[in-house]
C-alpha cells in the first residue's frame, strides 16, 4: 500500500489491516453479524457503563500501533499536578474548604496531543474512519458521533511512566473511546465507579466517600491488554488509572468523539490537563457555560 493510501481518509470505509474483522465485522453496518456485536456491546454498556473489546486491533496493526505510539511517547511532557476531579480551578473558589469537589488528587503522566499525531498512523486512520464512528455510535445507541473540534483533545496519547498515575476524575464528554498499545510492567489498572453521579445530581456525598477510600464496594476494575478497545461513559462514572510500576510505561490512545458537533474543551481544564491552550479554545471561551443541559459541571 502506498504512503498516500495509508493516510487518514474520512471518505474511506476500509478497515482491513487495522481491525480484526473476523472477530469484529464492523465493516458491514446493519448486517446480522454487525447487529449482534453492537447488541452485545449495548448490554455491556448498560450494565456498568463500560465496554471492553479484547483483541480489537489486527495483529499486524497492533505491532505498527505499538511502535508508532512508543515513538510519539518521546514527545510527551511528563507533568505532575494536583487538582480536583473536575480540574476546573475557576469553579472551585467559592466552595467550602471541606467540599469533596475541592479535594486535590494527583496526576502524573504525559500527553501527546492531536496536533502532534501524524495522519498516517494506525490510530489516526482508525479515528477518522466513518465505519468506525458508525460502530461507536451503534454501541452507544446514538444516531452518529462527531470528532472533537478541539485541536488538542480529539486524539490523545496518554503516557503513564513508572510512579505515574491518573487519579480520580470525571470526563467532560459523556463517553470516551480508548485503545491500549502498551501494558505496564505492573499497576496501571483502570478503576471506575459506575454512574456515581447522574443528571442534575453530583452526588457529593458519594464522591467524598470514594476520595476517602470508604467506598470499595462501588469500585470496578478492568485490566486492559494491548490491542483492546474500550468505550466508557466517563461523564457519569468517576474513574482513575492506578499507579504504574516498572520500566515499561502504560500507553493508551484516547479517541475523542461527542454526540454533537463543535465540542472544544474549557480553557481552564485544557490548561490544567495539557499545560497549554490554542486560539480555538480562547475563541470558544466566550460561548462556554459552566454547566451542561444535564445540570452537571462540564
Amino acid at each position: 500500500m502506498s504512503t498516500l493510501a495509508r493516510f487518514a481518509d474520512p471518505e474511506s470505509d476500509r478497515l482491513d489491516g487495522i481491525v480484526d474483522l473476523e472477530r469484529y465485522p464492523i465493516e458491514r453496518p446493519g448486517s446480522p453479524e454487525w447487529c449482534a456485536v453492537v447488541a452485545d456491546a449495548r448490554v455491556s454498556i448498560e450494565a456498568d457503563g463500560c465496554l471492553s473489546l479484547p483483541g480489537f486491533l489486527d495483529a499486524d496493526a497492533l505491532t505498527d500501533a505499538h511502535a508508532e505510539v512508543a515513538s510519539l511517547a518521546g514527545k510527551a511532557v511528563r507533568r505532575e499536578a494536583w487538582s480536583s476531579v473536575y480540574a476546573r480551578i475557576e469553579l472551585e473558589g467559592d466552595m467550602a474548604p471541606d467540599d469533596p469537589r475541592r479535594v486535590e488528587v494527583r496526576r502524573c503522566l504525559g500527553h501527546v496531543t492531536r496536533d502532534q499525531i501524524a495522519p498516517d498512523t494506525v490510530v489516526a486512520r482508525l479515528y477518522a474512519s466513518p465505519v468506525f464512528k458508525a460502530f461507536v455510535a451503534g454501541c452507544l445507541g446514538l444516531e452518529r458521533v462527531y470528532e472533537y473540534a478541539d485541536p488538542l483533545a480529539g486524539l490523545i496519547v496518554t503516557v503513564v511512566p513508572d510512579g505515574g498515575e491518573l487519579s480520580w476524575h470525571y470526563d467532560t464528554n459523556e463517553f470516551v473511546v480508548s485503545l491500549m498499545t502498551q501494558q505496564p510492567d505492573d499497576g496501571g489498572l483502570f478503576e471506575f465507579c459506575p454512574d456515581l453521579r447522574k443528571p442534575s445530581d453530583e452526588n457529593i456525598d458519594g464522591l467524598g466517600r470514594v476520595l476517602r477510600g470508604e467506598a470499595d464496594e462501588l469500585v470496578h476494575t478492568r485490566a486492559l491488554r494491548p490491542g483492546d478497545l474500550q468505550i466508557f461513559r466517563g461523564r457519569y462514572s468517576l474513574h482513575r488509572v492506578t499507579p504504574v510500576r516498572g520500566e515499561q510505561e502504560r500507553h493508551v490512545v484516547c479517541l475523542g468523539y461527542a454526540d454533537r458537533p463543535g465540542v472544544i474543551g474549557p480553557v481552564d481544564r485544557t490548561r490544567a490537563v495539557y499545560g497549554r491552550v490554542t486560539e480555538a479554545h480562547l475563541l470558544a471561551e466566550g460561548r462556554a457555560t459552566t454547566a451542561a443541559p444535564d445540570g452537571l459541571v462540564l
